[in-house]
Order: C-alpha cells, then structure tokens, then sequence
C-alpha cells in the first residue's frame, strides 16, 4: 500500500515544538516548552558502565517518562526520567553521532557506519536496520508516514517508519551533517555542497535550491516565510523561502570562525552558537546584533529556548542560562566534560549529557 503523506501542521511561530527530536523536529526552531526559572538542582547523574561509556555528540530527547540518548561506542540509553536507572541499552557495531528521533513507540537514528536503526521504545528491540552505506552524521526529522535523513553519500533519504522501505531518494553535491527542517509541506536539506535544496515531502522531488556561499554543517530553522543558518566562514544568513533570496547576512562571528550549531529562533530573536567561543542574538528582521555572550570554549552545541530564556551550552564544560532579550547570565551548570550537544526541555526538568557519557537530569530548586 502506497504511504500517505498527511499535512503535519506545527506550532505557530515562537510556540513549542515538542517532538521528541533535534531541536524539536518540524521547522527545526529549537523552542522548548516552559520550564521554572533556575536556579536548577540535580535530580540524578547517570554514568554508564566504563565500557559502556562513549563520548555523547547528539542531544538527548526526552519522550513520556524516558531519556534517550546516543553514545560514541554504538550504544542506545534509555533512562527512568524519574530515577535516572537505565531501562535497557541497545548496541550496534559503529559509533552514533545523532539525536535519537522518537515517533509513536519508536527510536530512530543512524550509525557511523551507514546504518539506520528503528528500535522499539519500550523494549530496546530492533525491529528494522537500513543499510545508507555511507556514515550518518545528520539526526532524523519525521513527516506523516515517513522519516527523513541524509548521510554523507550526499543522499536525501525517505524511509517508511513501519517497515524502513524506503519512499524516495534523491541526490545532493556532497555530504549532509544536518537535519533537514520540515515545514509548509517541503524539507529542506543544506549541507558540504553549500546549497539550500527544497524538496517536496511526499515525492521527493527537488523544487529549488539556493547558493549559501560556504558549507553548512548545522541545521537550518524555518519561520515562516525565512530559513536562517549558520555557515562556514563566520556567517549567519536569513533567505526567504518565497523569493529564494538573501534578507541579510549576519558577519560579526570574531575572526570568520566556523559557525558549527544550529539556531534557535523564538520572539523575534535569533540565537546561534559559533566557534569564536561566543552566544549571538540577532534580530530576526533586522540581521542586526541584538547581544553577544562570551563563554571559555566553543559553542557548537544548539541553543534551546525555553519561557524567554535561553539554554546554551560550551565546550568549556558549562551549561549556560541567559535572558532571551538581553543575554544576560542567569544562571549556570558546570559539567564534568564538555557539552557538545544541545540540552532537552520537557516535563519540567532538563537533560543534558556532556563528553564522558555523564548524563545529568535538572530540575527547579
């Protein structure tokens, strides 16, 4: 029977996206539901047996009462969200560099070595592996029936969710580390190439592509009619997606460093970590800063805004808590390792894993 693709109609602008995926699945906006104000105390730590234990490079994804999240050492946690006992591991060969993406009972996620993954949330079991045969750096994002990825064989891949058959592939320029952002019926896949492509969901057919100037590892964010990203060479850029051309271009990344993470957008403002160490906050109609924080380390790690604040993370081992308008420190967390991956609001606490495999759960004081 053919899949059926049905209109998946996200959250209206600066309201949460709350798909248990990167940056909340759909658009891609990174916006989180509320969670009280910090300060934060930890409700547990959960460190893996040390043969378990890989360095942690995708988000955490919180779904009903259970963390999952995915290690260097091919390893798939799923944890108590209430006690931080794990429930059970699922193990493959390679290494996992993604955010699990969790749709009605299932985990998804591919491997280093080209596999993608469907496992039962519940049991841990596998119920399906694809073979992409090129390694797998981009999380997966979820439309009607199908998942959708890439890997870095530069290929566009729709999968049906029951059965890993897959519906369409298509064929980007070189290879894909991102997510692909889904909105208004098309996904969009940026990636090594430097192109924005526009793919129609159901068909897979590419409706238009956009020159970026440089390549992107991160994610793009969709606002209505604007996409943001960030780029190699120090650039955020904002393209409408309507007239395929460039709003503004955002340039004061110190020193062109690479702009690794992927933004945040909620009120007007854009949030974007970047290797010069520093969070940026740019108007979202303007391209103009709105404020800069500096951490000790790279941020490659993805904003997460939550209630008019924003959750960024550093390799300098700190989760940092800003106000959303004005970017001033609120409060911080200081892990063992660095934080590589964005954080997961949900159920009113907040996970985050750091470099060593140590996942802490936070909850309000």
């Amino acid at each position: 029977m053919a899949c059926v693709f049905a209109v998946v109609v996200w959250p209206a602008y600066g309201a949460p996206t709350t798909l248990p995926a990167f940056h909340g699945g759909g658009p891609l906006v990174g916006v989180a539901e509320a969670i009280a104000a910090p300060p934060m105390v930890v409700r547990w730590t959960y460190k893996p047996e040390e043969a378990d234990r890989g360095s942690i490079e995708g988000s955490p994804v919180i779904a009903g009462n259970t963390v999952y999240v995915a290690d260097g050492k091919g390893v798939l946690h799923a944890i108590d969200l209430q006690s931080g006992r794990s429930r059970w591991k699922y193990r493959t060969e390679d290494s996992f560099a993604t955010t699990p993406l969790v749709v009605e009972g299932r985990v998804f996620l591919g491997d280093l070595a080209g596999l993608f993954h469907a496992v039962s949330a519940e049991t841990g079991q596998k119920l399906w592996t694809v073979d992409t045969e090129s390694s797998i750096h981009a999380s997966a994002n979820a439309a009607g029936p199908g998942v959708l990825l890439a890997n870095d064989g530069a290929e566009l891949i729709c999968l049906s969710a029951a059965d890993g058959k897959t519906i369409w592939k298509a064929q980007g320029g070189d290879r894909i580390n991102s997510a692909p952002a889904i909105a208004n019926g098309l996904a969009y896949f940026s990636g090594c190439d430097a192109q924005l492509r526009a793919m129609d969901v159901e068909k897979g057919r590419e409706l238009f592509s956009v020159d970026l100037g440089a390549l992107v590892p991160g994610s793009p964010a969709i606002v209505g009619d604007r996409m943001v990203v960030g780029t190699d060479g120090g650039r955020v850029l904002c393209v409408s997606t309507a007239t395929r051309q460039r709003l503004w271009t955002y340039e004061a990344i110190e020193n062109e460093m690479m702009v690794y993470a992927s933004p945040a957008i909620a009120e007007g403002v854009v949030v974007i970590g970047a290797r010069d160490r520093q969070v940026h906050a740019i108007d979202l109609e303007s391209g103009k800063r709105a404020w800069v924080f500096r951490t000790r380390g790279e941020v490659d790690a993805s904003p997460v805004i939550s209630a008019g604040r924003v959750y960024a993370a550093s390799k300098d081992k700190n989760l940092y808590v800003l106000d959303l308008k004005s970017g001033r420190l609120l409060w911080q967390f200081g892990a063992g390792r660095a934080i590589l991956a964005s954080p997961a609001i949900s159920r009113g606490v907040l996970v985050v894993a750091d470099s060593a495999g140590t996942v802490y759960c936070l909850e309000p004081k």
